[in-house]
């Protein structure tokens, strides 16, 4: 069997809505009434020019939710619409997306039913009409291709009015029942392929994410009950958003490590005052042997107002991670000192060409790498995660 490849572009947490007199009131990059000039100041049209300029080609896009703020009506149908600008300029299939906490009306602030506003979105919002009833009956839903698997899930089903403040409040946090899991597993029973790729995509963590005092309550309840599911059935990425700080990490469910990536934000600007975090646009590259977890290449471009999208520094996440290279680092170590007992000095470029799993270490891994180098008097002229130019021994 050939290997599969797909390539998905990731958009979370827009945060739409019109701009508003006082500057503090605003919590976005991107208003629904935004002129597009200068277009370093616009997150869409400054994307739109680097896409057409590197000609950037995806299969899909992928949307973890928060289209808007607050429910906002207008922001919501300018958000839905910049994405799929977005999609078209990217020549993507399809979008899939999910909806997130602000693109539900839970406060009731315009109806008596919190998901009045989102199932009106219509114009395949967020999915395509044949997936729309499971997505809102059953609180999740499954995409399936000839390539790909998608679980797509509703974190917030269980969001409704509650005006207890407390951290059980189900508009505090997501949630997936036991019930849900269950019928879950029943399907992936009954339809498993690990030919596929295999992704999972929500709004809400399923893993405690609190790192930068960003709070504990909000993760989604039963949510490792469901990753022991997905670790089960071998998935190869969970894509989530809500948390505006990007994170790609394992969760490790015993006989399976399944990567979990927190997209960060895309034009939200609450985090930079917060945690110094900025916005995001992911490129995931999979490729999948026969029946085997995939491996993945992340690309990042990071937006900051008057300089535009830019991948060449590391402000929170580095340009180029991956994941799905889980052996020992003592490996790539051993394979990396062979080749600079050959020559002194190699171009990144060509090393990548003789070890391409470097490409697949998550951040984390790929500064543990960088330390073992170090160890051995082998320097790069950056982090691993910036590509750097050149990889060198320094011999005494």
């Amino acid at each position: 069997m050939e290997n599969k490849v797909l390539k998905v572009a990731i958009i979370s947490d827009l945060h739409c809505h019109p701009e508003r007199k006082s500057y503090s009131e605003n919590n976005t990059l991107l208003f629904s009434d935004k002129l597009r000039s200068p277009t370093h100041e616009h997150p869409v049209e400054n994307l739109l020019e680097i896409i057409e300029s590197e000609s950037l080609q995806v299969d899909l896009v992928l949307s973890p939710g928060d289209f808007t703020h607050q429910s906002d009506k207008q922001g919501f149908f300018s958000g839905w619409s910049y994405v799929s600008e977005i999609s078209r300029a990217l020549k993507s299939k399809e979008i899939i997306a999910t909806i997130g906490n602000h693109d539900i009306d839970s406060r009731h602030q315009y109806s008596q039913y919190s998901f009045d506003i989102p199932k009106k979105i219509k114009q395949n919002f967020p999915l395509k009409k044949e997936h729309l009833g499971s997505f809102w009956e059953l609180g999740f839903t499954f995409i399936e291709e000839q390539d790909f698997q998608i679980l797509v899930i509703n974190s917030t089903h269980f969001h409704t009015h509650n005006e207890s403040q407390s951290m059980d409040n189900p508009v505090v946090k997501g949630k997936v029942e036991l019930g849900q899991i269950e019928e879950i597993e029943k399907y992936l029973k009954t339809h498993n392929d690990d030919n596929k790729i295999k992704i999972a995509l929500c709004h809400h963590h399923p893993l405690q994410h609190k790192r930068l005092e960003l709070g504990e309550h909000d993760f989604i309840e039963n949510g490792e009950d469901l990753l022991q599911i997905l670790g089960k059935y071998k998935y190869d990425l969970i894509i989530h958003g809500h948390k505006h700080d990007p994170w790609l990490r394992y969760y490790n469910t015993g006989a399976f490590s399944i990567p979990i990536l927190s997209s960060g934000s895309f034009s939200a600007t609450n985090q930079i005052s917060w945690i110094n975090k900025f916005n995001y646009f992911h490129i995931v590259e999979f490729e999948k042997k026969s029946k085997t977890a995939s491996t993945g290449k992340v690309e990042t471009w990071t937006f900051k107002s008057k300089v535009g999208w830019k991948k060449d520094k590391d402000d929170g996440f580095y340009p180029y991670t991956g994941f799905g290279y889980l052996d020992n680092m003592q490996q790539l170590l051993a394979k990396i000192k062979k080749l600079l007992e050959q020559k002194d000095m190699w171009l990144w470029k060509d090393l990548l060409i003789q070890i391409p799993e470097i490409e697949n270490l998550t951040p984390e891994k790929m500064e543990e790498l960088q330390d073992e180098l170090e160890k051995e008097k082998i320097f790069i002229n950056t982090k691993i995660g910036l590509r750097p130019k050149h990889i060198y021994y320094e011999r005494c």
